[in-house]
């Protein structure tokens, strides 16, 4: 307590004193007895009073001992469990545990990791998958106050997430290393390159990726199975130097359907991972034959890209004409006009009196004089005057079902600037963007009208469009898809369904099964209130297992992860509607974690020494405790806190002044005093 508060108090007391002999000693008549007992209580009230007022504090100096922090990161993954190393991990964390020194020095948290992070309960090594990047990186943030080294209980090996070498981390990593560091000859399959689909009586390529582990030359053989029947071959020969080869080769397609396979490559004598000698593929094989035609009155860059683009699908063959020559449009499924003007008017009879489906695409040499009156569905109320429309994807697009491939980073379109009236029900699959104003009126729609498929593209210069989806991906496959999906549902006639799902035909036993549903009501919009069903068989035990689709956005989605490798035929279904939809898909037995037959302790060498850190193999809890004990970077530091508090408690103080002022004022009532 200061000197302040003491001289304070003093003088709070000789005020009361004061003041209470005034009043009853100077100031009263009488002088009786019971006048010292009042004197007493007013001088009690008057000082609890003041005290109350001036509120004394103590200061006292509080010294804390902070430990630095220890984090021990455990793999909870399966390929520990295939390493036969689980008893020893645990082993090691119960002696880490166990360690009075180290538990004296830190304060130690523990985890435990595989595809996620979490507080270490128990560890069971069951997760098939293993990201080590994903701790390190949280650590990072959790951490990030004060050095706290790690210490990584790992075999080494990730099969997803980024590269932990080259992850930027502060704190040192102390890599105690579990598994087998021996390396044995080993032959695999790394990866095999195959497309989902291909087309009847067209032979698909597959490409393959083999590797060789040690130092003799070996000769192999690689195999690939359709069931129990080979259809492909090759011995190759693998050395020291020569520990990699990959090749390509085509398989026919000749039944269409859904086509299993499993290539093989046979084993060493000595190997000791046999698992990774054998991977699966699948490719579904479609017929889809359709015949194309694009009709023109001048050359122009949006042609070739629209022609390449449509024949990316070997199925489709595209002709080109100019407007003027012979052409008979019952030959083809789909009719393509390139900016329409009066020469056009022969051919739009011609498709009024097929019923064919077609496609328009407008820009500025466009005659809309001519294109509104040569056909009833649209009308534009054109100027003599060009506008950019920059793509705008429509989330909510149902018609069929399509992604977004980064339109709002394509350059815009150049087409008549003008109201677009539609005279029947359309669908826009892109909306318009003009300059940074975004609108919800049409760039590219589609639309059904009396069994008739149609669409309009508002716009030239979509060649840039695939140009620019070619330098963001690295390929043309997503453009060109894309546009293979409005002619697949343009060049076809078929009634469009209401339920529409959309699935793989193979999924790995460790991958996420999802499949999406979308729903349409009978005026063919989405419907986000229907209830839809995925009843399961396993076609060789027969269980049926039956899961709601969850709503997600415009679709309906069911993701799976306890399925059992072996095939699996579904059927979606709509509570009180009769609509349903069957398929079949296949879940392959492949586990990336039982891939390797050693740990990495190369990528936890590097990752140490970046981070000065060390790497532990025999005897590690012993050495790691020596270390960390000695290492002067991890100290406990000491820290003095001044905490300042009120000598009173205000409510005992308030309760003696109510006290004292009742007795005295009873007091004085019962003499007379009042």
């Amino acid at each position: 307590m200061t000197t302040e508060n003491i001289i304070y108090i003093i003088g709070a007391a000789i005020i009361a004193i004061l003041i209470a002999a005034f009043h009853y000693y100077f100031k009263s008549k009488n002088n009786e007895k019971v006048n010292l007992l009042l004197t007493f209580l007013r001088f009690l009230s008057l000082f609890s009073l003041f005290l109350l007022l001036i509120n004394p504090k103590i200061e006292q100096k509080i010294i804390k001992t902070i430990k630095p922090n220890l984090v021990v990161a455990v793999d909870n993954s399966s390929s520990i469990k295939h390493l036969k190393q689980s008893e020893n991990v645990i082993n090691l964390v119960n002696k880490l545990k166990e360690n009075k020194a180290l538990n004296a020095k830190f304060n130690i948290d523990y985890f435990s990791f595989s595809d996620e992070v979490q507080l270490l309960d128990s560890l069971n090594f069951d997760t098939d998958k293993t990201n080590i990047s994903k701790p390190l990186k949280q650590f990072n943030e959790l951490y990030k106050n004060a050095i706290s080294p790690i210490v990584l209980l790992t075999d080494g090996n990730q099969t997803f997430g980024t590269n932990f070498e080259y992850q930027k981390i502060k704190n040192p990593v102390y890599s105690i290393v579990v598994g087998d560091t021996t390396k044995f000859s080993d032959l695999k399959i790394t990866q095999q390159n195959v497309n989902r689909y291909t087309y009847l009586k067209n032979k698909f390529p597959v490409e393959t990726f083999l590797n060789y582990q040690g130092n003799k030359k070996v000769n192999a053989t690689y195999s690939v199975f359709e069931g129990k029947q080979k259809v492909f071959t090759k011995n190759v020969t693998f050395s020291k130097d020569n520990n990699a080869q990959n090749f390509s080769f085509y398989l026919p397609a000749s039944e269409v359907g859904t086509h299993y396979y499993t290539s093989k490559i046979s084993y060493l004598s000595n190997e000791k991972n046999k698992i990774n000698n054998t991977k699966n593929f699948v490719v579904e094989v479609i017929d889809e034959q359709a015949n194309v035609l694009i009709l023109y009155s001048f050359l122009h860059p949006d042609v070739g890209a629209l022609k390449k683009s449509i024949e990316r699908n070997k199925q489709r063959k595209v002709t080109l004409k100019q407007i003027g020559s012979e052409v008979k449009v019952n030959d083809y499924q789909l009719v393509i006009l390139y900016q329409p003007t009066k020469t056009f008017e022969p051919i739009f009879t011609e498709i009024e009196n097929e019923n064919k489906n077609f496609i328009i695409i407008t820009g500025s040499k466009t005659d809309w004089k001519f294109l509104n009156k040569a056909q009833n569905y649209f009308t534009k109320n054109a100027i003599n005057q060009t506008e950019n429309y920059v793509p705008v994807f429509n989330q909510n697009y149902t018609t069929f079902v399509t992604d977004d491939i980064g339109f709002s980073d394509f350059p815009p379109l150049v087409d008549a600037f003008g109201e677009v009236k539609f005279n029947i029900p359309y669908e826009r699959l892109l909306f318009q963007k003009i300059g940074s104003f975004a609108t919800e009126k049409p760039l590219l729609v589609t639309f059904e009208n009396n069994n008739r498929r149609g669409a309009v593209l508002f716009g030239e210069n979509s060649w840039k469009w695939r140009m620019t989806s070619k330098l963001s991906s690295k390929s043309y496959e997503d453009y060109d898809s894309f546009i293979g999906k409005i002619v697949q549902y343009l060049s076809s006639n078929k009634k469009e369904e209401r339920l529409l799902i959309d699935y793989k035909s193979f999924y790995y036993a460790n991958d996420e099964i999802k499949i999406l549903a979308t729903y349409l009501d009978k005026n063919y919009q989405f419907d986000a209130n229907a209830t839809v069903w995925l009843s399961i068989k396993n076609k060789k035990t027969n269980k049926r297992t039956r899961f709601p689709f969850l709503l997600n956005g415009t679709r309906y989605k069911v993701s799976l992860s306890d399925l059992k490798s072996g095939d699996y035929s579904f059927i979606v279904t709509v509570d009180n509607q009769n609509t349903k939809v069957s398929g079949s898909f296949k879940v392959l037995d492949f586990n990336v974690e039982q891939q390797f037959a050693n740990s990495n302790y190369q990528k936890l060498t590097f990752i140490s020494k970046k981070t000065n850190g060390k790497i532990y193999f025999d005897n590690a809890v012993t050495k790691l405790e020596k270390e960390l004990l000695i290492d002067k970077r991890f100290v406990s530091v000491q820290k003095s806190e001044n905490k300042i508090n009120s000598m009173i408690d205000w409510k005992w103080l308030l309760a003696v002044i109510i006290l004292s002022l009742s007795i005295e004022w009873f007091i004085r009532k019962y003499r007379g005093l009042i």
